[in-house]
């Protein structure tokens, strides 16, 4: 027998056991890299690409107001009103490069009425500048309304939602999904068998398609809203709490008259994320919207003040033949507020917009633009 006839040598179990463990042995020579995350605030990321998160808090403190903090800044980082009204809260550029698109987001809502997920959908349409009566800008926001199942099939209504989850991923892309709540993905609060599954196929899935999922879970009633006590609930709230990279909570208070919303970071694997404070304004009229806020009140009690009437006619005079009429609002305050009256900030040019319509410098047509009444230069002005 030559030596090409010579059987190759078989391994012995210990070094098949070796090969085995391999692919997961961790190599002090490798330059392991820095993980990305899909949001930072102040300069400290967090939300990590590949894993799970969470936000918690009281019944009725906020949390369905944080997670519309967090998506406008998803969707809208580098828009002027998103920077205005979420100071520090942004997605690092280097995790835009890492996925070579501006992330795309997936909001599933499991709790509330329909009418409510819907307001979600447009104070986040607004935070961003966004027409809340247009589909979205680049198919990049979705919202999946869960709360009701068909009660005839023969699959239980919380794995339902899973796979209705799953199958808008799959479908849609998203680099961020946000359920609104966890807790209607279970059999009970306190079901293990379900728990673990629903937490193991959400990691799984996360890692899987390299996105982040963000679950809000309620916190045990009665308790110290920002203690150690304070934990999220039932069997499932306390191995949630081992699974994710971070867990912040929503906290309500109420004092001289003005009432605040303080998030914390209640545990992060990483450098710790100051708190951030916000208050929910009423900028979009009745539909509320929350805006992070330095010095609680200050959002209400200083509300922006508009140009001067001779400037605002001046600056209508210029627009008059220089545009093509009727206009939307939004085209209004970019163009003429904005790039002839050279006001930069939202709250300015909105002040000037509502002057305008109120000093009847500006009436309403019957042309909709946008979902909306467009609006004219009125012939009663001087020129």
């Amino acid at each position: 027998m030559n030596g090409e006839d010579k059987l190759p040598q078989l391994k012995t179990p210990d070094q098949l056991a070796i090969d085995q463990l391999r692919p997961y042995l961790l190599d002090p020579r490798e330059d392991y890299p820095e993980p990305y995350c899909m949001l930072e605030y102040n300069g400290v990321p967090f939300s990590k690409v590949g894993g799970l998160a969470a936000i918690s808090g009281q019944k009725k403190n906020g949390k369905s107001f944080v997670l519309t903090q967090l998506m406008a800044a998803i969707l809208g980082d580098g828009i002027q009103r998103t920077q205005d009204y979420l100071p520090g809260l942004h997605v690092p550029q280097r995790t835009i490069d890492f996925l070579g698109h501006k992330p795309k987001v997936l909001y599933v809502d499991t709790e509330m009425e329909k009418l409510s997920s819907a307001k979600v959908l447009r104070r986040v349409h607004w935070l961003v500048d966004w027409d809340m009566k247009q589909p979205m800008p680049d198919d990049r926001f979705h919202v999946l309304w869960l709360k009701n199942m068909p009660k005839d099939s023969d699959v239980k209504p919380y794995r339902q939602r899973y796979q209705l989850i799953k199958l808008a991923v799959d479908m849609l892309k998203p680099d961020i999904v946000f359920v609104d709540g966890l807790r209607d993905l279970l059999a009970s609060i306190n079901d293990e068998e379900s728990g673990t599954q629903i937490l193991d196929e959400l990691a799984s899935l996360a890692e899987d398609k390299n996105m982040c999922v963000w679950l809000a879970l309620h916190q045990n009633p009665g308790r110290t809203q920002d203690s150690e006590e304070a934990k999220m609930r039932g069997w499932i709230g306390t191995e949630l709490g081992n699974k994710v990279s971070d867990t912040l909570i929503s906290i309500k208070e109420k004092k001289n008259g003005i009432v605040t919303f303080t998030v914390k970071q209640q545990d992060a694997r990483d450098k710790d994320m100051e708190d951030w404070k916000f208050e929910v304004t009423d900028d979009a009229g009745k539909l509320g919207v929350p805006k992070i806020v330095s010095n609680p009140g200050d959002s209400k009690r200083q509300k922006p003040e508009h140009d001067s009437k001779e400037d605002i006619n001046k600056w209508l005079a210029d627009a008059y033949t220089k545009y093509e009429w009727p206009m939307s609002r939004k085209d209004i305050k970019q163009k003429i507020f904005g790039a002839i009256g050279m006001q930069k900030n939202d709250g300015r040019q909105q002040a000037d917009l509502e002057f305008a319509i109120q000093e009847k410098m500006l009436e309403e047509t019957t042309v909709k633009i946008g979902g909306h009444y467009a609006l004219q230069i009125s012939n009663v002005l001087p020129f």
